[in-house]
């Protein structure tokens, strides 16, 4: 099976409606006839026939009614909703943290129909990392039925800046094996299709508000608590990376002029005070074994005093610095990632005193901070969204 391409032959009225049709879908992903007539401005009768016709060839699909009707519609049953098959073509997501490798397959639509989760210490290896993502890629396509051909583009999610202009890992102490080298051809040149590279954390808020906390806003911020502190920022609907991709880069804000020096070479970044790992070794005298960040999120989900008291520190000085950033960005929502946000966790509620303390009273009082809902798979889902952006597909937006 080959995903759906250009029709050949003269391209006539009909084809040219076709193809509005079929990215309308790609666009909004599951939608109704009224829905198509509206945002192509084709009549009632046209996109009847296109879309029986793209239903008898299997591009797409009619979803199982919902029980419930949509506001302001009259009683009866719902109207149906229309997605994208998977002989429409598929995409493909990778996403890579310091532990661990997640690998998906999708519809246009952004319909996730295989994925994969392994543990994978990504630091170590370079090429050992792209040989499990390539082996992970090619077994969510044999789970699925599918080869490589059916693939129009992969988006990769990696844990460290990115040069926008080189598509290379920038020099930090983040990845260090990976600096300046050039994973994109590396991957591509094992799973033969084409191949995009993307700052993690920007997945992860591309994700949120495709799929999850932030979606149907257009202005985020999604900040990430874990090894290091990140955040990816959403203004009008697009992702932002700046000028060379260092946007976001929220956890080497200096904090203390004479504070412990930084991974990144600086002294008292924020990251040295907030992150996973410095969490862990504030409460690690309370304990007789060694604590892992799984066993802080048990203690935090018992109420246990001092992780909830550490933690809630945590979010409260992360946001005092987002307090700042929310003055100069105005967003709708910080979305609170990263395994320790729980909802209605320590965690987001430090954050969110935080920000209505130090916010500007306009800005706070327009914002909702949130715990994330889409958990470890925040960057994977928005890798698929940016997949299918990447196919043409006007939406989501970056």
């Amino acid at each position: 099976m080959s995903p759906a391409g250009p029709r050949s032959g003269p391209r006539s009225h009909r084809t040219y409606n076709l193809d509005r049709v079929i990215a309308a879908v790609r666009a909004h992903g599951a939608v109704t006839r009224a829905d198509l007539e509206r945002t192509t401005e084709l009549s009632r009768a046209t996109v009847a026939a296109l879309v029986a016709r793209l239903i008898d060839d299997g591009t797409l699909r009619e979803l199982p009614a919902a029980g419930e009707t949509r506001p302001g519609a009259g009683p009866g049953r719902p109207p149906a909703r229309l997605v994208l098959t998977e002989s429409a073509g598929l995409v493909a997501g990778i996403a890579f943290s310091h532990g661990d490798l997640r690998v998906a397959a999708a519809t246009l639509s952004g319909d996730v129909i295989a994925e994969r989760h392994v543990h994978l210490v990504v630091d170590n290896s370079v090429a050992a990392a792209l040989d499990s993502a390539a082996d992970n890629f090619r077994a969510v396509l044999d789970e699925s039925g599918h080869t490589e051909e059916d693939v129009s583009c992969v988006v990769v999610g990696l844990p460290a800046p990115l040069d926008r202009r080189t598509g290379r890992v920038m020099v930090n102490n983040v990845l260090p094996g990976w600096v300046d080298l050039d994973p994109t051809g590396g991957l591509e040149g094992r799973v033969h299709r084409p191949v995009f590279l993307e700052n993690a954390v920007n997945l992860g808020v591309l994700g949120e508000m495709t799929y999850g906390a932030g979606a149907g806003l257009r202005d985020l911020v999604f900040v990430k608590v874990s090894t290091g502190v990140g955040a990816g920022l959403i203004f009008d609907g697009r992702l932002y990376r700046g000028t060379t991709g260092y946007a976001g880069e929220l956890g080497h804000v200096q904090i203390e002029a004479n504070g412990r020096v930084c991974r990144c070479g600086s002294r008292g970044c924020l990251e040295t005070l907030v992150s996973t790992p410095h969490i862990i070794a504030a409460l690690q005298p309370m304990h007789a074994d060694p604590l892992t960040p799984a066993d802080v999120v048990r203690l935090l989900e018992a109420g246990d005093s001092g992780a909830v008291r550490v933690v809630g520190d945590v979010g409260r000085t992360i946001g005092r610095s987002l307090a700042d950033m929310c003055n100069v960005l105005n967003p709708e929502v910080v979305i609170v990632g990263g395994e320790l946000s729980l909802p209605g966790g320590a965690l987001t509620d430090g954050i969110s005193e935080a920000i209505t303390r130090y916010a500007q009273p306009g800005v706070a009082q327009a914002l909702t901070v949130t715990t994330a809902a889409l958990g470890s798979r925040a960057e994977l889902l928005g890798a698929i969204a940016l997949a299918v952006q990447r196919t043409g597909a006007p939406a989501p937006p970056t």
